[in-house]
């Protein structure tokens, strides 16, 4: 099929980690996919990591480069350049796109909230179309002096001015809905569905019993209040002979400093094992250690309204998970038994449902469960479900479900 004049970018900044394997991963599926009508191209920063750029896709590494703490000698030096490097970002990318009166249509997989309505209505004022992903319903954390109705009011109104919107899971489809209002017309809102990470360097010879033996757990992942990690600590109390690993930077130093560490170094009085790697890790360091655990600890809670791409980690790993059932992880552990998930969001129900994973659950079930959500959470599947959002939009045809709206009513 000729894809001339059908091409779609992706807006992607994030360097590396987190969005930018994701999108590596999803651009990838939809490459290979030949019959989609569209090519596809990304747009990202400068500072682009090797591994996204050696791909089968064009690559336009030309936003500026978001510079760390550490780059800057105060403070008060680092807010100002976060504050000012966000508009320089969309603005560059804007005067890029319009360059590029072959481009339908953009998808935005990361957007800053205070900025989105103005790079949607730039994108839209070039009569292309723009699409969302929506991995977070609200923000994981909101800004200290704004109040969240003001940053929700941002979110809404740039999604409704949107032409299509994605998201990870059935359930959070119903949380988007709710949150843009159950009786106000919406752009059609899509699943499609998180891929299993492709890894390097997978033992078979290391099977689920093996790991259950080691009764090691594993938190990972950047440290929120939202992702329940005190909750963890305090099962641990519970969980004396099991070791836990925690690793991942913190994202907010008090939560850490006033409510983790204070627990962790209770654990240890007491004779509890836990390691602390409070830092980035490397994908060679995360592989190590998803390879040396038994299962990973996903003790999210109830604010958490998103997918769990750590979840998809394990699975690659082949390692069987204890969860709550915070966003989409209900959809994930309801459809498959790859490990157990508790309800309540309590020390005492984490606690007990890791017990039960290591006693009661048979480990050539629990293997071959592991294997069917690999099988099933493809990112072929992905890939084509993506595909049909565009192509419904693209040719303006809707679904019965679905309510199309000019961005003029959603303001």
């Amino acid at each position: 099929m000729n894809k001339s004049g059908n091409k779609i970018v992706m807006f992607t900044p994030a360097a590396e980690a987190g969005h930018a394997h994701y999108t590596r991963e999803l651009m990838t599926a939809l490459n290979n996919e030949p019959d989609s009508g569209f090519e596809f191209e990304l747009v990202s920063a400068e500072n682009l990591e090797d591994s996204c750029r050696n791909v089968p896709y064009k690559v336009h590494a030309i936003l500026p480069r978001l510079k760390q703490r550490e780059d800057f000698s105060s403070k008060a030096a680092w807010v100002m350049d976060r504050i000012t490097y966000y508009p320089k970002r969309e603005t560059a990318f804007l005067k890029w796109l319009e360059n590029r009166p072959d481009v339908v249509a953009v998808h935005l997989q990361e957007w800053k909230p205070w900025l989105a309505v103005k790079l949607v209505r730039g994108i839209k004022n070039m009569g292309k179309k723009v699409y969302l992903t929506c991995h977070n319903v609200v923000p994981h954390r909101y800004p200290k002096l704004l109040p969240k109705s003001v940053v929700d009011g941002w979110i809404r109104k740039a999604t409704l001015m949107s032409d299509g919107v994605f998201v990870l899971s059935e359930k959070l489809v119903e949380e988007l809905k709710q949150f843009l209002g159950n009786d106000r017309p919406h752009p059609p809102i899509r699943v499609t569905r998180h891929g299993v990470w492709t890894v390097a360097g997978l033992d078979k010879n290391i099977t689920v019993e093996t790991r259950m033996s080691w009764k090691k757990l594993l938190m990972f992942g950047q440290m929120r209040s939202n992702k329940g990690l005190h909750t963890l600590l305090d099962a641990m109390n519970d969980l004396t002979d099991f070791s836990l690993t925690i690793a991942g930077q913190a994202d907010d130093n008090a939560y850490w400093n006033q409510e983790i560490t204070p627990r962790i170094e209770k654990l240890r009085d007491k004779g509890v094992k836990i390691d602390v790697m409070e830092r980035f890790i490397t994908d060679e360091e995360m592989g190590t250690l998803f390879k040396t655990h038994s299962a990973i600890m996903l003790p999210y809670a109830k604010t958490f309204k998103s997918q769990s791409g750590v979840a998809f980690m394990a699975l690659a790993y082949d390692l069987p998970m204890i969860a709550s059932e915070a966003g989409g992880l209900h959809d994930l552990l309801n459809e498959f038994k790859v490990g157990v998930m508790f309800t309540g969001y309590e020390a005492s129900a984490l606690a007990a449902a890791t017990k039960q994973l290591f006693s009661s659950q048979s480990p050539s079930l629990l293997a071959a469960q592991i294997q069917s959500a690999k099988d099933h959470y493809s990112w072929a599947v992905c890939a084509r479900q993506t595909i049909n959002g565009y192509q419904m939009v693209q040719s303006n045809r809707m679904e019965a479900h679905d309510h199309a709206i000019k961005p003029s009513t959603a303001l």
